[in-house]
């Protein structure tokens, strides 16, 4: 099968191997971000023997929780995702896993939405980290929302699960919880214990989450982040906390933040540590790109950490989130020209909407489904300036085309609609028809979104070889913007159900030019 194929950056699933390359630099400090470009919050970081996996937010995208593994750090292999079915008792907002390594398996903690209900704490588990996962269901479910799951032992080698009480969500306050597990560590036993409590006056504002502790010479370190952590207001930032024993008491650095925005990343938080065979520490977590910023999403970097003579960590030499701009990898085109029988690793669709696909013979096939939604797949944005385009083939390619993505209700899109064209908007409230042209082709006509600037993207066509055409005037990109994750790209089909829609030879580039 061949899925997408990346040059020498981020993923080749060309051939049967599936095998990647990724030059992250080097792991004493001058290592290039991000590990994994695009939309990819709230990152994971394990290693099993000789290799490293990490994982991100789903929000409400399946297959949720996309893995990655690397021998090495530098080059990043896709691997599949941790649920390939959507656990039975959740919906949606699939956040903030955690991958776990203990007692011979594998777990992870995850964040979902309870079918009818709030926010729950869910674990799964595996014999090794590619899986396959079986579920275990939620184990912690507060009125207000528990979210962003932890593991640790504790000084006595006691197993606790810790997490974050969505207070803030409610305006209550926000704290930080610890739990003794059972020993299967799979549900929960005694009585909670608080560890912290967000400070409104302090630079953590409303928020204090996210929490990750790492133990280090004989004291434990509770890493977190705090305050706004989305969209274009975020203020977010990583804190650290410091105690001799689990259940503390815990003191705050005076330093905190110890990861601060700077002028290449903005908004860094929410991380999880690792430590390589030479006995180095790296903290893998998110940050905005100053670049693209929020239409982009929230990317996964990997930075080192460093002790000062008073035993606390410094990340990244205290220079805040990242690389200086010139150490960062360059982003080389993709394509997928859909010569497998089966979609590649990075493609997504909604949850609870996965749609009727078939590739072959170079065709990627989607057909309506009887629910009257929109059929598509679709794929993080890997920079900030882009180039996406994909041929519609004539016949059966009725409504077929390529859009931006919010979320499975917002989206723009150029379509071909027989011997038509359409650019149109869809939302809760309908679809939108923005612009429309006649367009006579006997064979592929070829469909193009580009964007040289944040929030800003045209679209444009072109019939066999010829030349590009303007479709419709510039959109702005700002009303399509979720809140909590960048804007993806994808092929979309709509239209009555059981219609279809065809596609050819998909490929995405950056440093686009209008």
């Amino acid at each position: 099968m061949r899925g997408f194929e990346v040059t020498g950056w981020l993923i080749s699933l060309a051939t049967m191997a599936m095998t990647a390359g990724v030059c992250l630099g080097q792991v004493d400090g001058s290592l290039r971000n991000p590990i994994i470009p695009g939309d990819h919050p709230d990152p994971t970081i394990l290693r099993v023997d000789k290799s490293y996996w990490t994982a991100s937010t789903a929000g409400n995208w399946a297959p949720e929780f996309s893995l990655y593994k690397s021998a090495d750090l530098h080059h990043w292999t896709a691997a599949g995702a941790i649920f390939t079915q959507t656990p039975a008792w959740a919906d949606r907002d699939f956040w903030a896993p955690e991958l776990v390594s203990d007692g011979g398996r594998v777990l992870v903690y995850y964040v979902a939405r309870k079918i009818g209900a709030g926010l729950c704490v869910g674990v799964a588990t595996a014999t090794e980290p590619q899986g396959p996962y079986q579920d275990h269901g939620p184990i912690e479910c507060q009125q207000d929302g528990s979210i962003d799951p932890a593991f640790v032992r504790d000084e006595h080698g006691a197993p606790y699960l810790i997490w974050k009480e969505d207070g803030n969500s409610q305006n209550k306050p926000t704290i930080i919880w610890a739990q003794p597990l059972t020993a299967d560590l799979l549900h929960l036993t005694g009585e909670p214990k608080e560890l912290i409590r967000n400070d409104p006056a302090s630079w953590e504002g409303g928020v204090v989450e996210a929490p990750y502790i790492l133990r280090h010479d004989g004291a434990f370190y509770l890493f977190y982040a705090g305050n706004a952590c989305c969209g274009v207001d975020c203020k977010y930032a990583e804190g650290v906390a410091r105690a001799d024993r689990l259940l503390g008491p815990w003191t705050k650095d005076p330093a905190n933040p110890i990861i601060r925005p700077n002028g290449v990343w903005k908004c860094p938080g929410h991380g999880t540590a690792v430590e390589t065979p030479e006995g180095k520490y790296l903290f893998v977590f998110h940050a905005y790109p100053a670049s693209g910023f929020a239409y982009l999403g929230r990317e996964s970097l990997l930075d080192s950490i460093a002790w000062t003579k008073d035993g606390w960590p410094v990340v990244n030499r205290g220079r805040g989130a990242g690389s200086d701009p010139e150490a960062a990898p360059t982003v080389p085109p993709v394509a997928d020209a859909f010569d497998g029988n089966a979609l590649g690793d990075p493609w997504k669709w909604p949850i609870g909407h996965k749609p009727e696909a078939a590739v072959s013979g170079g065709k990627l096939t989607l057909t309506m489904p009887r629910n009257g939604w929109q059929s598509f797949v679709a794929r993080p944005l890997l920079t900030a300036s882009y180039a996406a385009s994909v041929g519609v083939p004539a016949g059966a390619s009725a409504g077929a085309g390529l859009g931006l993505i919010g979320d499975a209700h917002d989206d723009v899109v150029l379509s071909r609609e027989g011997d038509a064209l359409e650019l149109w908007r869809s939302d809760h409230g309908g679809k939108h028809v923005l612009w429309r042209k006649p367009v006579e082709a006997a064979g592929t006509v070829w469909l193009r979104v580009t964007s040289s600037q944040p929030g800003r993207a045209s679209f444009s066509y072109r019939v066999g070889e010829g030349a590009w055409s303007t479709a419709g005037l510039p959109f702005q990109l700002k009303e399509l913007l979720p809140w909590d994750s960048g804007l993806r790209v994808g092929v979309v089909v709509d239209g009555a159900e059981g219609t279809s829609g065809s596609f050819e030879r998909f490929s995405l580039r950056g440093a686009a030019a209008e």
